[in-house]
C-alpha cells in the first residue's frame, strides 16, 4: 500500500515551509505569535478535518472544478511571487520566462506521486539544514537586549492571527489523497504546528538580530542571511536559488497532482500525471502568469486566503446538505 499510494505529508511540510522563507516581509511580534498559535493551530487543523470530511459527503462536479481553478491560480501566483522576489534580490538576472522555464520543467519529473514523496524529504532536510547553517553564521549577531519589552497591543495579536489563519491549499489537499489502511495520526495537526511553529521561530530569530527595526524591514529573512560570516546567501547563492526551485516546483508538482484527480472524469485514483497534461498546463500557467505580472503580489496572496476559506466554507455547506438529504432519504 505504501509503495502505491506513498505519503505526501513531507511535500505538503515543504509547501508551507518555503511560504515562510519566501515571505517579504515580517508581519508580528513573535510574543503575540505564541499566543495566538495557540489558537490557530487547532483552526487550521480543524478546517482541514472538517473540509476533508464535507468534501467526501457532498462533492460534485462544480466542486472539483473549483477547487482546481483555485490550485491553478494558485500555481500562477507562487510562481509570480518566486519571480518578484528574484528581481528584488537578483536585479534583471531572471525573467518571467526563465522563472517559468526553471520551475516548470522539472516537474515532469515529478509526474509520479512516489517522485513527488522522495523528493519532498531530500528537499525537507535541505531545508533544514540550510536554516540551521542560516543561523550559525549570524548567531555571534543575535542580540538579547533586541527583545521587546513594550506591552502588546490587541492590534498585535490581531496583526499574528490574521498571518498564521492563512489558509494554504495544502491543509486542503489531503482531501483528494487515496485513503490509506495505515496513515499518520493527525497529519493536519502536525502540519499547522510545524508551520506555524517555524513561522513564530523565524519572526523570534529577526527580532533577535533587528530589534525595534524588524517590522521595517524588507525581505527580512534573506537580508539576515546576507550578514553572516558564512553565509549561503554570499558564499553559495547558487545553491540556494536551486533549492528555491526545487521548494517551489515541488509545491507546482503537488498542485498539478491535485488538479488531475479532480478534473478526472472517470473518478479514478492514478499515482502518476499524464504526460499529454503537462504541455497544457505548462502554456496555460505561463499565460496566466503573462497576465498577472503587474499585479500586487501581496495583496492577490492575502486574497488567495480569502478565497480559500470562502471555498472551504461552501464545500462545508455543501457537506452538510448533502449529509441531511442522506438522513431524511433514510428516515423517509
Amino acid at each position: 500500500m505504501k509503495h502505491d499510494s506513498p505519503s505526501l505529508l513531507a511535500a505538503l511540510t515543504v509547501g508551507v515551509l518555503i511560504n515562510v522563507l519566501l515571505r517579504s516581509q515580517s508581519a508580528y511580534w513573535p510574543r503575540a505569535g505564541v499566543a495566538t498559535a495557540l489558537v490557530c493551530v487547532p483552526a487550521l487543523a480543524a478546517a482541514g478535518c472538517l473540509f476533508a470530511y464535507a468534501w467526501k459527503q457532498g462533492r460534485s462536479p462544480l466542486l472539483r472544478l473549483l477547487f482546481a481553478v483555485l490550485l491553478f491560480y494558485t500555481s500562477a501566483l507562487e510562481l509570480l511571487h518566486f519571480w518578484n522576489l528574484a528581481q528584488r534580490l537578483y536585479p534583471g538576472t531572471l525573467s518571467m520566462t526563465a522563472v517559468c522555464l526553471m520551475t516548470l520543467l522539472p516537474v515532469i519529473y515529478l509526474r509520479r506521486v512516489s517522485a513527488i514523496s522522495q523528493t519532498a524529504h531530500v528537499v525537507l532536510c535541505l531545508l533544514g539544514l540550510a536554516t540551521v547553517f542560516m543561523l550559525l553564521t549570524v548567531l555571534p549577531q543575535l542580540q538579547l537586549t533586541n527583545l521587546q519589552n513594550v506591552p502588546l497591543q490587541i492590534s498585535d495579536f490581531t496583526a499574528a492571527a490574521k498571518e498564521q489563519l492563512t489558509l494554504y491549499p495544502e491543509y486542503l489537499l489531503p482531501a483528494l489523497w487515496p485513503q490509506k489502511e495505515k496513515k499518520p495520526r493527525h497529519p493536519l495537526l502536525r502540519l499547522a504546528f510545524l508551520a506555524i511553529g517555524f513561522d513564530v521561530g523565524v519572526h523570534f530569530l529577526l527580532e533577535l538580530f533587528y530589534g525595534a527595526a524588524m517590522p521595517t524591514r524588507i525581505d527580512p529573512v534573506h537580508a539576515v542571511a546576507r550578514c553572516g560570516a558564512l553565509s549561503v546567501f554570499n558564499r553559495l547563492e547558487s545553491l540556494q536559488l536551486i533549492l528555491w526551485v526545487m521548494a517551489i516546483t515541488l509545491k507546482l508538482a503537488l498542485y498539478l497532482y491535485a488538479i488531475c484527480l479532480l478534473l478526472d472524469r472517470e473518478g479514478t485514483r492514478g499515482t502518476s500525471v499524464r504526460l499529454e497534461h503537462f504541455p497544457l498546463y505548462f502554456a496555460g500557467i505561463w499565460m496566466l502568469c503573462a497576465l498577472l505580472r503587474r499585479i500586487d503580489v501581496q495583496e492577490a496572496m492575502q486574497m488567495r486566503s480569502i478565497l480559500t476559506w470562502g471555498f472551504a466554507l461552501l464545500v462545508g455547506m455543501g457537506g452538510v446538505a448533502a449529509w441531511m438529504c442522506r438522513k431524511i432519504r433514510r428516515c423517509s
